[in-house]
């Protein structure tokens, strides 16, 4: 991502009561909103009442047309960008959505506009990152209320933190039984929920993690292989090894090789 600047951003604005916004060419930037009061928004298919938090990314040349219905608060920002955002982040373009965190969007607007307003040392950069973790923020939210009802919600949470410790901790030996008993699941309930939350296994995310710990252990000289692989939770030398060429083409000596310099 790169030339991606505010051009202007408030947070938790209050409008006059039934206040309408009416910019039938666009404002010729993008207009991220989050709406934390219900508006009417006019599309060209008719008129949408909104809910609260609802979020929309107009695109440039779009028509921004919306009204309160009564009282109006939004959070926004105005945006230049070489890249058409909403499809690099797979973000809807030009209608509401309604992602599962609102309060983590609104967060990070309240960020971009203290940063637009004090414009301290390497705002470019910063002002670039920022978008991008709104939009990236905005996309998660979107995919999880698209991926989880309401009762598997807090099902979801407690595997998402199980499988932050596990891969934090990732030289430890998990075994399938602890994991399920965690969760307080079958082993074929715990798989299926797994897969569905995060499209692997925790074989395959542990494999995963441990082998990229093991990349960069190799380039220190310091440590023989079969302690990077120790250190990494590969119990198991030949295992190592052949998951290692399996993965990278190489073995872990012809690997250090290639990328010693020379």
């Amino acid at each position: 991502m790169s030339d991606i600047s505010i051009q202007f951003c408030e947070y938790n604005r209050s409008n006059p009561d039934a206040d309408r916004i009416y910019r039938p060419q666009g404002s010729g930037d993008y207009l991220f909103l989050l709406l934390k009061t219900p508006m009417k928004v006019y599309q060209a298919n008719g008129i949408l009442i909104t809910g609260e938090n609802a979020c929309i990314l107009y695109t440039p040349g779009q028509m921004q047309h919306y009204q309160a219905v009564q009282k109006f608060r939004n959070s926004y920002l105005h945006f230049v960008a070489q890249e058409n955002l909403a499809e690099y982040f797979h973000l809807p373009q030009n209608q509401i959505f309604y992602p599962q965190n609102p309060e983590e969007i609104e967060e990070i607007i309240r960020k971009l506009q203290q940063e637009y307003i004090t414009r301290g040392s390497h705002t470019e950069a910063m002002q670039s990152a920022l978008i991008c973790q709104l939009l990236v923020t905005a996309a998660r939210g979107l995919e999880k209320g698209q991926r989880h009802n309401p009762e598997e919600e807090g099902l979801y949470r407690d595997f998402q933190a199980l499988r932050m410790e596990m891969l934090r901790h990732y030289e430890k030996h998990w075994t399938t039984e602890q994991l399920c008993n965690q969760i307080n699941l079958e082993k074929s309930q715990f798989y299926a929920y797994y897969r569905q939350f995060f499209h692997s296994t925790p074989h395959n995310d542990l494999l995963q993690v441990r082998l990229d710990k093991a990349k960069n252990l190799l380039t220190n000289e310091a440590l023989p292989i079969q302690q990077v692989a120790l250190s990494c939770g590969f119990r198991n030398m030949s295992h190592f090894s052949r998951y290692f060429k399996q993965q990278c083409g190489c073995s872990p000596k012809d690997w250090i090789s290639s990328v010693s310099p020379q």
